[in-house]
């Protein structure tokens, strides 16, 4: 985020050594050729110690040779033992009707943060504006196999010769999303193997009935477990970790068309903060993880400097101010457009950016079109998205957004004085009772009304300074503060009221 602007319109005003996006970085549904992901005949004990299990990381894409097609002995070497797979749960129709008690659920699901990133009981959670029934919808989407095909530090997650494909199934009437069990290299690279487990793990426990959500997440014998018995070590077995998989997708298939997840859906007013937190990382890993390494080109000291502000003090920044789902959030300097997804998702309410500089808006672009699309995958209805190119101090069309806007965000970490100063001038426009969120506070400490400085924007402001922890920030692990300012006249109308009257004697 940190970054935006000057006082005239001059766009992308630094140059940019790094090609744009591909296009073929958003693709439609249709899998890309099998990789031919051909690796190195590994030692047993390298397999054991390959990285495994880390959240996406950006990174550069290069493309990777690909070739079609895969022999049965290509699939599974003799070599490898095979473990005994593990006795899947029985389900059966009555499993649906959530008959049992709550707290059985409970305890399958202590892995999970339970409590709602945000609570509006007025929020309509569940996708209303699709078909739950009917023919599976197919759309433009990232999937994760183009992702894994585009870059050839992945390698096959299983002693195999070439990665094999697997569909998963989501929570909604849509396509499945396109896996290669492959993993990269690196070991702050894409991982297939714990996005389908994670994305697993947050579907059953939060769309089906709590009966079956925990048998479905059973520590011994749900899916995610199994997962994990049929990947663990370098006696890996795909062919169990495909059959799970396929069980896996029949449950949740029938569920969804036998109207359960949507009823389990509508009953939720809010998502937990990892199951957020799951489906923004899918998007960061499709659109902008591949071209991280072009928002490093700018200069410090400079208002053109680029910094992410991470969910949990997002997160934090929306409870502090009270966001709901019916109102509108406004990030000026929205770089890749993070924290706008983020409210969309977390709070589902009307969400705007404007960012200037090139790079992040190419990329906040490709986020644009895969978070409908992902958040249709997972069923959810989110909030209205609108991510602009520009000067946020001459924007027209932010000019007017700003003007209904109940939370507005600012990253002035990197911001000067000047730029500030200008800032606090466009929040004239803001209605009364607005919060205006910053790194830096737009009122020094002591400054007080004066006959002098009667004048003075900034006594329409009132702030409230707050910590945030470490870790919450990207461009230091320490903590610190962050300021949110109300817009209220209260103050400066009492002096000026107490200034007119002195006057009449």
């Amino acid at each position: 985020m940190f970054g935006n602007i000057q006082t005239k319109s001059v766009l992308r005003k630094v140059s940019v050594a790094s090609p744009a996006p591909s296009k073929n970085t958003y693709k439609s549904s249709s899998a890309p050729p099998a990789p031919t992901i051909v690796k190195k005949k590994p030692s047993s004990s390298a397999l054991a110690q390959a990285p495994r299990g880390s959240t996406p990381q950006p990174r550069k894409a290069a493309p990777s040779k690909i070739t079609n097609g895969t022999s049965k002995q290509a699939l599974v070497r003799k070599a490898v033992k095979r473990k005994a797979s593990t006795p899947p749960p029985q389900w059966d129709s009555s499993d649906s009707d959530g008959s049992e008690s709550d707290l059985s659920f409970d305890s399958a699901r202590k892995r999970i943060r339970s409590s709602a990133s945000s609570v509006d009981p007025a929020r309509i959670l569940v996708d209303r504006a699709r078909s739950w029934q009917g023919p599976a919808a197919e759309f433009p989407l990232g999937h994760s196999a183009h992702l894994v095909a585009a870059d050839p530090k992945c390698q096959p997650a299983f002693r195999e010769e070439v990665a094999t494909k697997v569909e998963l199934q989501y929570p909604s009437n849509s396509q499945r999303e396109k896996f290669y069990l492959a993993d990269s290299t690196e070991s702050d690279g894409y991982k297939s193997i714990e996005d389908i487990q994670e994305t697993v793990k947050f579907v059953c426990a939060n769309y089906l009935s709590p009966a079956e959500a925990a048998k479905a997440s059973d520590e011994d014998r749900g899916f995610e477990r199994r997962l994990t018995r049929a990947f663990k070590g370098s006696e890996g077995d795909p062919q169990e970790y495909r059959k799970v998989i396929e069980e896996y997708n029949e449950l949740i298939e029938k569920r969804v068309k036998d109207g359960t997840v949507e009823k389990v859906l509508a009953a939720k007013h809010g998502l937990s903060f990892d199951w957020m937190k799951r489906i923004l990382d899918q998007v960061y890993s499709r659109t902008v993880s591949p071209y991280v390494e072009s928002l490093k080109e700018y200069q410090n000291g400079t208002d053109f400097v680029y910094g992410e502000l991470l969910y949990a003090l997002c997160s934090e920044m929306f409870k502090e101010t009270g966001l709901r789902s019916d109102q509108v959030f406004v990030d000026l300097g929205s770089g890749v457009g993070n924290v706008v997804l983020q409210a969309a998702l977390e709070i589902g309410c009307e969400s705007w950016g404007c960012e200037i500089m090139k790079n992040p808006c190419d990329l906040a672009d490709l986020q644009a079109k895969e978070f409908p699309q992902r958040a249709r995958l997972w069923g959810l209805n989110v909030g209205k998205v609108k991510l602009l190119r520009g000067d946020f101090l001459e924007t027209k069309e932010l000019g007017e957004a700003l003007k209904r806007a109940d939370v507005v965000l600012v990253n002035n970490q990197a911001f000067g004085p000047n730029l500030n100063s200008k800032l606090v001038d466009r929040f004239l426009d803001l209605k009364d009772g607005a919060q205006v969120i910053s790194l830096k506070s737009f009122k020094p400490d002591g400054l007080e009304i004066s006959e002098r400085n009667v004048n003075d924007p900034r006594h329409l402001l009132k702030v409230r300074k707050l910590e945030y922890f470490s870790n919450r920030v990207s461009w230091t692990d320490a903590p610190g503060n962050y300021y949110i300012a109300t817009k209220d006249p209260t103050n400066l109308i009492r002096f000026q009221n107490g200034l007119a009257k002195g006057r009449r004697g």
